[in-house]
């Protein structure tokens, strides 16, 4: 998963929010019977649902007719699959976009109160956001998969749907005769903005800019609190949880006030100033946060406080600015529904603009500190100009937020040059946080960090502590340099006659691509996701620099699924090492049944593919197992030199273990490949070592996978995990003994 699928993802949602809520909201002034037409909504949203997952899979044989269309050009099909998926996606996301006018209009014009009941109507709404990523992020997804849990939102949006057209039956036989006089009549022209058309119209700019920064923020605390909260996805879930549970409050914590503002186009100012200063104050709080008193004091809740402290005051002041700015703009109670839907639907435009410039653009180029002083400055900007234009406060009142401004910039200036990402990962290196099991001990030597750079994709710290050469990835851990690695090429190239080409999937420090430079007729192609790893590679390996450039090594940044979803090319050998640890955010796409159907359609007749399983996955293992094999006729199981994990060997005929041997006698003669495999240390420079790291045959192996889960993308198994170690009951795995002789 990219983020440029994440980012199709993110603008086709908000996309669809601006279009329903503007188009619903022009419509439904008009209608009499706003209830109907909200249940009408709910139940498009529930038959839309249902078809968005055979759409898009129906849609597999477009890119790829596309791919093969345009000379294989990877960006061309991309870009065609972005448009098809950002359309079909777009036809729940517009539906559910008209439901927040829709209702507004069935409150307000019932009640004759704007302020109060947009505001709660709206934290409401977010609220059940908030549930909705509670329930399916820490519940659902484990328990009944992806289809169920859509399933199930189906079923809550047919039963909101029939609610609401059973309320709209029931108010209608209620109802007054036409011929009494309406109790609201006289009041639907009652105006609610104070201010002119040209000052809503500032407004409306105003709000859609506040939205591009609350959706940037959004991205760069994703980023960075990876740092706090790793790669799980229950850390995104959480996170996004308290994002959107701070403007829910933000909002319903002003719903018996904000009609009673007289100048609440300061107090939009006011809050635009707020969050300016919120966010660079945040860029000093990261180190703090993970100082060695912080660890002490507050323990396993350290990710949790550093989540409430950088993000809900900032998301509590977007929530109060958005009943705030509705008041600002709307005309009148019989515009209700127009002016929401022009309001939001302006605010969704910015929340589309935000994250795609942040992402893609702004943090690549100038990470992220700077651009948080950016955006920091956007806020503030916006906050002046909404008070100068204030015309009920006096000149002289504008004047005190003078020492404001000037302490905002103050702070500004001295966090320049400041890097949250950088002051944690330095500290944790000095102090021992978060490296490798075999550098956790006190710093010997000054460390030397050679690389860190903020990408598309993630942040890469390359560093040497201890002697000891590492990698991070967003601040976990990935690999060092060791023999495994170095296995994952020589292990699989052993099952073959003359094998020609190979397909390594995850570079690392790029070891595995290393080690193929021993054999000058294999051609290689290297797919990462992050491209930044690429430049560490004469980092990790000194005088190497010719492999990059060498005539037989393909270079590719992707995602190694999309790779082989496009690419029709056949291998020899594929080799995947998936990013550690094995429950982050994604890492599942690699140990599913469906990429492992993609791998096999992308091998030769007498093809392999390696697989590596890292250690300490006891109740994952079973279920990679059982997935591996339910794909691969033919799997072996082998273990790592130092038993950190094992590789899975997997092919679609049976090995010959006579050619094994022959391969691994050739191999072993061969100066070159023992030099390599004795590189870190000499625990498989022999070949006697390489057979004792046999651990089981396809018959063995397939006793073994019977006690595991199948992982699917409809059940990701290993990414989600929370509920069956908390309520699972511990099982005992059976092992099996060493098969001692080498048979396939």
């Amino acid at each position: 998963v990219t983020v440029y699928a994440t980012a199709t993802v993110l603008a086709a949602f908000m996309a669809g929010l601006a279009l329903g809520s503007f188009l619903l909201g022009r419509y439904i002034d008009r209608r009499k019977d706003p209830l109907r037409v909200y249940a009408i909504l709910e139940l498009c949203i529930a038959v839309t649902a249902l078809a968005i997952p055979l759409l898009l899979s129906s849609s597999v044989p477009i890119y790829r007719y596309v791919y093969h269309l345009t000379s294989e050009s990877a960006l061309t099909a991309g870009i065609v699959r972005w448009a098809v998926s950002f359309i079909f996606l777009l036809l729940p996301t517009t539906m559910m976009g008209g439901t927040l006018p829709v209702l507004s209009v069935c409150l307000i014009k019932r009640d004759n109160i704007f302020g109060g009941n947009f505001s709660l109507l709206y934290g409401m709404n977010t609220l059940g956001a908030v549930s909705g990523v509670l329930i399916s992020g820490f519940i659902t997804l484990e328990t009944l998969g992806e289809l169920g849990t859509i399933y199930l939102a189906v079923v809550v949006n047919v039963l909101v749907a029939m609610t609401a057209y059973f309320l709209y039956r029931k108010e209608r036989s209620y109802s007054l005769p036409i011929s009494e006089p309406q109790p609201i009549a006289e009041n639907i022209h009652r105006v609610i903005s104070p201010y002119s058309d040209s000052m809503r119209q500032v407004v409306l700019i105003a709000f859609a800019a506040s939205g591009l920064t609350a959706l940037a923020y959004e991205v760069i605390w994703t980023r960075q609190l990876i740092l706090f909260l790793k790669t799980s996805i229950y850390a995104f879930s959480g996170m996004l949880a308290v994002f959107l549970a701070g403007i829910a409050l933000g909002s319903t914590a002003i719903n018996r006030v904000v009609d009673n503002f007289k100048t609440p186009l300061q107090l939009f100012g006011v809050l635009e100033l707020v969050v300016g200063i919120i966010s660079i104050v945040n860029l000093y709080l990261f180190t703090p946060l993970d100082s060695p008193w912080a660890r002490e004091l507050l323990g396993m809740a350290r990710p949790i406080v550093a989540t409430l402290v950088i993000v809900l005051p900032m998301t509590l002041a977007f929530g109060f600015i958005f009943p705030i700015a509705a008041v600002c703009y709307a005309s009148t109670i019989n515009r209700t529904g127009r002016s929401i839907g022009h309001l939001y639907s302006a605010n969704t435009v910015g929340a589309i603009i935000g994250p795609l410039l942040t992402g893609f653009v702004l943090i690549p180029k100038l990470g992220s500190t700077t651009t948080v002083i950016l955006l920091a400055f956007l806020n503030v900007v916006l906050g002046l100009i909404l008070l100068l234009l204030e015309h009920g406060i006096a000149w002289y009142r504008k004047l005190l937020y003078v020492p404001v401004i000037l302490f905002f910039i103050v702070l500004s200036l001295a966090s320049m040059g400041k890097d949250p990402f950088m002051d944690v990962a330095k500290n944790r290196i000095e102090n021992g946080y978060e490296v490798i099991e075999a550098d956790r001990k006190p710093l010997e030597q000054k460390a030397e960090i050679y690389f860190h750079k903020e990408g598309v994709e993630g942040t890469i710290t390359a560093f040497n502590r201890n002697g000891l050469k590492q990698l991070w990835i967003n601040g976990v851990g990935i690999t060092l340099l060791c023999t495994e690695t170095k296995l994952m090429t020589h292990l699989p190239l052993m099952f073959l006659k003359d094998p020609k080409d190979m397909l390594i999937i995850c570079f690392g420090m790029g070891t595995s691509l290393k080690s193929t430079s021993v054999y000058p007729d294999l051609n290689v192609t290297v797919v990462e996701l992050v491209g930044e790893t690429y430049d560490t590679f004469t980092y990790f390996h000194p005088g190497s620099e010719n492999v990059l450039t060498a005539k037989n090594v393909n270079l590719i940044v992707n995602d190694g699924r999309n790779y082989l979803l496009f690419e029709p090319k056949k291998y020899d050998v594929i080799t995947v090492d998936p990013s550690p640890p094995i429950h982050s955010t994604g890492t599942v796409n690699l140990y599913t049944r469906e990429f492992f159907q993609l791998c096999r359609s992308r091998l030769k007749p007498e093809g392999v593919m390696c697989l590596w399983v890292p250690g300490d996955t006891d109740d994952e293992l079973p279920a990679i197992t059982k997935t591996f094999a339910t794909e691969f006729p033919y799997v072996s199981m082998w273990n790592g030199p130092k038993h950190w994990g094992v590789y899975l060997v997997g092919a679609n005929k049976k090995p010959s273990a006579d050619l094994f041997r022959q391969n691994v006698q050739k191999a072993f003669a061969n100066k070159a490949v023992v030099k390599d495999l004795a590189e870190y240390d000499k625990l498989c420079f022999k070949p006697e070592q390489l057979y004792r790291l046999f651990l089981w045959n396809n018959d063995t192996v397939r006793k073994f996978a019977v006690q595991g889960e199948l992982v699917t993308d409809n059940n990701p198994y290993t990414e989600f995990f929370l509920l069956r170690r908390l309520f699972g009951n511990e099982r005992r795995l059976q092992v099996f003994p060493r098969d001692m002789n080498l048979s396939f």
